[in-house]
């Protein structure tokens, strides 16, 4: 039997990449995932893979950064599964600028990695909450523990990811709802896919490269899945005593 069977589970950002990987394990595990995302053209991709393989989803586009249409995923999804009991707060932007950041650049990523995450969070702890208690993981990084050359708004925002991790932690344990957090290091992306690439590396080469895979003690870099294994082990009944924490998959970088 599936770790998740019979609960719902709402993953934002789950249209590619980590969201995508947490969605077809959460599946996998017996959940009814919602796969919400504004990708309208991956996300239904991701819905089509799950249910090819036998599993339950759903797509719902979903702008983060828009609390009308967070609104309407939540109705979307409690209408069609009838209760919501773990969420994944994955959807995320990379705005890489240091204190030369414009305002407009610091409020579309806060809209989206900070507000984003506490809004969707705001809409679904009610569903949550009523189906008797749950589980939330927040997608922080080691960007939320180190300094990075020119990050200061990416790494500002996944900071503040890990400090409302412990907030809401504290706040929703009498409901019965846990919150943790997962800090992933260098995955292998689309978007470090391209970069790599762009820099002449292939998958070997970047894995061993200084600046990339080589950074850590386990010398690669990760898969999607290997990060979708860490959240389904925080949202499921294996970590029930666990809540508040930040779990780190990075292959050792901040250990050093």
């Amino acid at each position: 039997m599936g770790r998740l069977l019979g609960r719902v589970a709402v993953v934002t950002g789950g249209a590619d990449g980590i969201g995508k990987a947490t969605c077809v394990r959460f599946a996998r595990e017996g959940a009814k995932v919602v796969v919400a995302d504004i990708n309208t053209d991956l996300g239904p991709q991701t819905v089509a893979e799950i249910q090819a393989a036998g599993g339950d989803a759903l797509f719902v586009e979903t702008d983060v950064a828009q609390e009308a249409s967070i609104e309407q995923m939540v109705a979307a999804t409690v209408a069609a599964y009838g209760r919501i009991d773990i969420l994944v707060n994955n959807a995320a932007i990379f705005v890489l600028r240091g204190i030369d950041a414009t305002v407009e650049e610091w409020r579309r990523i806060l809209d989206v990695n900070v507000i984003g995450a506490s809004l969707v969070s705001k809409h679904v702890v009610p569903h949550i909450r009523r189906a008797g208690g749950g589980a939330i993981v927040n997608l922080g990084s080691i960007s939320s523990f180190i300094a990075q050359p020119q990050f200061v708004t990416y790494n500002a925002t996944k900071a503040a990811l890990t400090t409302m991790t412990r907030c809401m932690a504290l706040d929703l344990a009498p409901d019965r709802i846990r919150v943790n957090a997962v800090c992933p290091g260098t995955i292998w992306t689309q978007i470090v896919e391209r970069l790599t690439r762009e820099a002449g590396m292939d998958r070997a080469a970047a894995d061993a490269d200084p600046s990339w895979g080589g950074s850590c003690m386990l010398k690669r870099i990760a898969d999607p899945a290997e990060v979708a294994s860490a959240i389904l082990f925080l949202v499921s009944d294996d970590a029930s005593y666990v809540t508040g924490s930040h779990l780190m998959v990075d292959g050792g970088y901040t250990a050093v």
